[in-house]
């Protein structure tokens, strides 16, 4: 059986922010691209494989969850932690993409 991958996503309007970790909970790679296609197509030839994320909702969700669909193992959105948008802290967008 392929291990999976898991990935955090924190959504805005400009900017994504990722997190994606083994199914041991090790971090494979973390960062943030810009919010286009072009760029989610890019980096989505970087994951390995198989892979499902997990997405922030927010009023840009809707296309980048119907873009990543059809290449997810299975691909949910929820809001975030209320504890940590709360608090929003200077890397709140890190730490929301790893929980």
């Amino acid at each position: 059986m392929e291990p999976m991958y898991y990935i955090g996503l924190d959504v805005h309007k400009q900017k994504i922010s990722y997190c994606v970790k083994d199914s041991g909970g090790k971090v494979y790679a973390e960062g943030s691209l810009p919010a286009t296609r072009l760029d989610l197509d890019l980096w989505m030839k970087t994951l390995p494989q198989p892979w499902s994320a997990a997405m922030e909702a927010t009023m840009f969700t809707g296309w980048i969850y119907d873009h990543l669909k059809p290449h997810a193992a299975a691909l949910k959105v929820a809001h975030p932690p209320l504890k940590l948008r709360a608090e929003k802290k200077p890397d709140f967008d890190r730490e929301v993409a790893l929980v």
